[in-house]
């Protein structure tokens, strides 16, 4: 028997779930906020979505936050990680008890961010909420032929509830949608495998030029990510190990697992691999600075994975001097901005008494 499934965030993963669920036998609503201005009129008045060359008709589109929420088994924010304080507190009020959410994006502390919107809101609801590391798919949606391309699905995307001791009942649920979802330690383990910080900042800011002057036609996977600013992504990625390695954690590093994810291809280097990765290598942009690939993945991306380094005594200074420049080119402080452990509440501790915090809610069980 399918799930009712709503899912909140109309992009290009929101919009490819609604009707790859639908498609696996589930009851999607697909909710649009009232302050998006994308076009989704073909969506709103037909009821479908041409998804891979053939049309699905999704149960309902909404705008209406209470017909999105109540009713519904498992509600999945497709959003990016600096939506999730304002879509936490947009659905709070409406939650039911014994609902599931389904944080399906880059994981941030998605999910202890959303636990502490609810604890000031609607604190006495039961429901569970958990986060993959990345969104489960490589996808895009072209509004002006209504038609949801999915690329790729994240073949080995670790998924973890919050608190942990809950990702076993989760799962259960979540792999009736779901093939690929395996089970991270913590929220702590998806956070530090999501992909995009090591990816996308870093070669952005080098190509800053190259974006200011002509960021349509600008692909930073196989024009951006060259010989020299790969070396940057490198050391990132020695510093995030380390970073799991003193947390217990698998450290993979990022070629291995973008291999095991199905995005790149064994028997290349790293940068081979990003330049001719047949699901990143034609994706356009970013096409200025003020992308998500740059904003999104410094503030709620590098930052914290330099505080959670403070909070384990690993040093991150390539973390450190890219948030840096960044904040230098787009004149701002990420550091103060950005998402710490210290804003989640967490205070100086060891790695065995965080990942403890981690498996019972610090705040509220």
């Amino acid at each position: 028997m399918g799930l009712k499934i709503s899912i909140f965030g109309a992009g290009h993963g929101g919009i490819t779930a609604a009707a790859d669920m639908t498609e696996r036998g589930h009851t999607v609503t697909l909710y649009q906020s009232p302050q998006s201005d994308r076009d989704l009129s073909k969506i709103e008045e037909t009821g479908e979505i041409n998804f891979n060359g053939s049309p699905v008709k999704i149960h309902k589109f909404t705008r209406e936050v209470v017909e999105a929420v109540h009713d519904h088994d498992v509600l999945m924010l497709a959003i990016p990680s600096t939506a999730i304080e304002p879509v936490a507190e947009n659905i709070a009020p409406h939650l039911e008890d014994g609902q599931y959410i389904l944080i399906n994006s880059a994981s941030a502390m998605c999910s202890i961010r959303f636990k502490r919107v609810l604890h000031n809101m609607k604190a006495d609801v039961d429901i569970k909420v958990g986060e993959t590391m990345s969104l489960t798919y490589a996808s895009r949606y072209f509004p002006e032929k209504n038609e949801a391309q999915l690329i790729a699905y994240n073949t080995h995307n670790l998924f973890a509830a919050y608190p942990s001791r809950h990702t076993e009942e989760m799962l259960e649920v979540f792999n009736r949608m779901y093939d690929h979802l395996k089970p991270a330690e913590n929220i702590l383990e998806t956070t530090l495998n999501n992909g995009n910080p090591e990816s996308h900042p870093g070669p952005s800011i080098l190509n800053a030029g190259r974006i200011d002057y002509a960021g349509d036609e600008f692909y930073i996977y196989k024009e951006g990510i060259t010989e020299h600013t790969v070396n940057v992504i490198h050391r990132i990625e020695e510093e995030r190990q380390a970073i799991c390695k003193a947390l217990g954690f698998e450290a993979l590093s990022k070629s291995e697992r973008s291999v095991r994810s199905g995005y790149f291809e064994e028997g290349k280097s790293l940068l081979e691999q990003y330049n001719s990765s047949k699901v990143l290598k034609d994706i356009v942009g970013p096409t200025d600075l003020e992308n998500r690939y740059v904003t999104e993945d410094v503030s709620n991306g590098l930052v914290l994975w330099a505080s959670i380094g403070d909070m384990v005594d690993v040093e991150t200074p390539v973390m450190d001097a890219v948030i840096t420049l960044t904040g230098v080119l787009l004149g701002r402080d990420y550091f103060k901005q950005g998402v710490t452990l210290g804003k989640l509440g967490i205070e100086k501790t060891d790695a065995e008494q965080l990942n403890q915090l981690m498996k019972y809610n610090h705040t509220r069980d």
